[in-house]
């Protein structure tokens, strides 16, 4: 579960924006809007100098595959929306902030390689509540994310979700010696940060878990834990980094969800044993660890860390409900898959007499 609620926590005044240039394809750029698809991403490439194009030419000229022809996709770099919706300037500008966060976070580079990495936003609802999922698919890195995710949550929530992805998933599998160190934790209960003064102390185990690689993206000793904290900070630095580089819309407060979505994410596979539904019925203990876990990284990064301020504030039991609740509205109230582009009609050729 990565939704928040903000009742109990003082109001944090994110950093203004300095007013940027409008988004529209001014200063020669109409032939990149065309190409684009977007006058959001002609306004960053006459920013930043970077290119875009569009999916048909990622391949030397080369068409997209057959599942990818009805879609106009949104392409930055190597990065992608295949099914984007590009009526909504909202959305757009969504798509142009995530694929540039991607394109900055230097461990997520690395990984991908400059392989198509392709989102597919995806319809889901409480029968797949689940926001998001990756595959490597050797050639391309695929992700689904699901619609209502991308439309109700904020970018720091965004990005923490695919920092989950990322790195409690494939990052994490070239870590060195990482795989004995799994095979000899399976099954071992390790202790649940926070509750180890329970009487019985509460731990987790990979034993009835639904994913083995999140109960050890949560136990703070092992490797996975280890990389998916890494990738999450990195991505945290990177939005602070949009902040000082007054990128439109980017504020404080995105670091600040970015770090919250990370600590419900662990606290919640912990507490629950990889069972959010079973962590949500114990609103108290989820508190408890998301504040120990708070704890434990913030304390580990250094004195000058410019994210270190940004930490939310202590998680009480409204919060979690809250959480909890408002993920579970955005599920169900709204969810048409806005985002989402619906494919081009199949041209059907035209009749011809005898």
């Amino acid at each position: 579960m990565h939704a928040t609620a903000r009742a109990e926590e003082p109001r944090r005044t994110p950093s203004a924006s300095a007013p940027r240039l409008e988004r529209s394809p001014r200063h020669g750029m109409l032939h990149l809007q065309n190409a684009a698809g977007n006058a959001a991403v002609a306004s960053v490439v006459a920013r930043s100098g970077l290119p875009v194009q569009r999916a048909k030419d990622e391949a030397a000229g080369k068409a997209p595959a057959a599942a990818e022809a009805d879609y106009a996709p949104f392409t930055f770099k190597n990065f992608q929306f295949v099914n984007l919706n590009h009526a909504g300037e909202k959305y757009r500008d969504k798509a142009v902030r995530l694929l540039a966060l991607l394109d900055k976070h230097a461990s997520i580079q690395k990984y991908v390689g400059g392989r198509p990495c392709r989102i597919t936003l995806q319809m889901r609802g409480m029968e797949n509540p689940t926001p998001a999922d990756i595959s490597d698919k050797g050639a391309t890195v695929e992700i689904n994310l699901a619609s209502y995710y991308f439309e109700k949550y904020d970018m720091g929530y965004i990005a923490g979700m695919l920092s989950h992805e990322f790195g409690i998933h494939p990052m994490a599998a070239g870590v060195a010696g990482i795989g004995d160190e799994e095979e000899a934790f399976t099954g071992f209960p390790m202790l649940v940060p926070g509750l180890e003064g329970k009487n019985p102390p509460r731990t987790m185990s990979t034993e009835g878990a639904k994913e083995k690689e999140h109960i050890f993206g949560a136990s703070p000793d092992r490797k996975r834990h280890q990389a998916y904290r890494d990738v999450a900070l990195e991505m945290a630095t990177a939005l602070y980094e949009q902040v000082k580089e007054q990128e439109e819309g980017a504020t404080e407060k995105d670091v600040t969800d970015l770090l919250d979505c990370f600590l419900m994410d662990v606290a919640t596979i912990a507490v629950g044993n990889d069972d959010r539904k079973a962590a949500g019925k114990e609103p108290s203990n989820v508190a408890t660890v998301y504040n120990r876990y708070k704890t434990l990284v913030r304390d580990g990064l250094a004195e000058n860390s410019p994210i270190k301020p940004l930490f939310p504030a202590n998680k009480g039991v409204l919060g979690v409900l809250g959480d909890f609740a408002t993920l579970a509205y955005r599920i169900t109230n709204g969810n048409k898959g806005d985002s989402i582009q619906q494919p081009a009609e199949p041209k059907v050729p035209a009749s011809t007499s005898a």
